[in-house]
């Protein structure tokens, strides 16, 4: 069976090449589903004029439901049909330009270009993902130093690394008022004005769909620090006090076991909403006063609006035995180290009194980190994509 599987696949490849005149095709991965870099250099494609000469299209997943009539998205990933498979591989074939950042795709026509974005600068150990990158023409990096070690960690791109920053950081330079547009109005009942809002974006430990955990430390509602349901109450009494707004975006891979409760300074984001309000993290971000974070790629992100960072580190031992990190963590990131939540209280005091007592460090960390701090990666990514791909 496997015999016969592979000879039409040869035979497929082969017509393929005969009817193969042009390629014309540029596609975009991501994950969640248009967003991330890849969306940000889509937007600069179009605004260019290349919607005129190419088709742009998304490779999502087939349960995806496109609410954006002008986005072309095709089935890449699920259980796709036959029709499906040879639909995509149509696709690949005639590629002129791949641009992914999650979900790896791999080309199968020398001639493409594939750009492969990162979707989050390295942390921990994901070697059993990185070792799947395979052929790719260039990675983005954020910096000299940060290239270094991700060549280590993706030994398949070699020398393709290209310190051009992350167009998804653009956007933190882009404020959109999330009080004037009406975003907080929708995520709570009685939308007040707020003197601080505090973003926690943590990683997750257990996943929604697999068995198998990132973390052998189960926090039971999805956050670290927070162990009980007094806890945030506590927190709560705190934020009230203070009058600052707590906003937690649980990964999207998290299981999800936050708490169903009201509180009237915390609220949890809803990946529903942002999406049908079209609000990318990047956007979140720039309407928070402070981060509080741990070992996730948001960090770096944040950074490049030089404003106070919290890591909650109360299950580093753990964490760092499995899965482990790719990184000196202490030695590169550097913010206000959250052990348990007496440390928490004392951050968001810090936070509402205008205190920012980790400035220096986080600062040397960013230069470390980033390169550029202009906002302009995504014109320079689509310049490097314009003349390496011919585009």
């Amino acid at each position: 069976m496997h015999y016969f599987v592979g000879l039409g696949k040869i035979f497929f490849i082969a017509i393929m090449r005969i009817f193969c005149r042009k390629s014309k095709y540029i596609v975009f991965e991501s994950y969640p589903e248009c967003g991330g870099s890849p969306w940000m250099i889509y937007k600069e494609l179009i605004a260019r004029g290349f919607l005129k000469k190419n088709e742009l299209v998304w490779a999502v997943d087939k349960l995806y439901k496109n609410k954006d009539v002008s986005v072309k998205t095709v089935p890449f990933f699920g259980d796709l049909s036959i029709r499906e498979r040879i639909k995509r591989h149509w696709i690949l074939f005639h590629a002129k330009l791949i641009v992914d950042s999650n979900r790896y795709i791999n080309k199968i026509n020398s001639r493409t270009f594939r750009l492969y974005t990162q979707h989050g600068s390295p942390i921990k150990k994901v070697f059993d993902y990185t070792f799947q990158l395979h052929n790719v023409d260039g990675v983005l990096s954020l910096s000299d130093e940060m290239s270094i070690l991700e060549r280590r960690i993706w030994p398949s791109a070699k020398e393709s690394f290209q310190i051009l920053g992350y167009p998804s950081n653009d956007a933190l330079f882009e404020r959109i008022d999330l009080h004037r547009n009406g975003f907080w109005k929708k995520c709570m009942e009685n939308e007040i004005k707020f003197n601080k809002i505090v973003g926690w974006f943590p990683t997750f430990r257990q996943h929604r769909k697999h068995e198998a955990s990132r973390s052998n430390v189960c926090f039971p509602f999805g956050v670290p620090l927070l162990k009980l349901k007094g806890d945030f109450e506590l927190i709560n009494v705190l934020l009230k006090k203070k009058n600052v707004l707590l906003v937690i975006q649980i990964h999207h891979a998290q299981a999800d076991n936050f708490p169903k409760q009201n509180y009237s300074n915390i609220v949890l984001v809803s990946p529903s909403l942002k999406q049908e309000m079209n609000i990318s993290n990047a956007n979140l971000m720039s309407n928070f006063d402070a981060l509080i974070t741990d070992y996730s790629g948001a960090y770096h992100e944040y950074l490049l609006l030089n404003r106070p960072i919290a890591l909650s580190i109360d299950d580093y031992d753990e964490y760092a035995k499995n899965p482990g990190f790719s990184i000196d963590y202490f030695d590169l990131i550097k913010g206000v180290y959250l052990k348990d939540t007496s440390d928490l209280v004392h951050f968001i005091e810090d936070v509402a009194n205008g205190v920012d007592s980790a400035k220096d460090e986080r600062e040397k960390s960013m230069r470390r980190i980033h390169k550029y701090i202009d906002g302009q990666s995504t014109k320079r990514v689509v310049d490097f994509l314009i003349e390496k791909a011919k585009l």
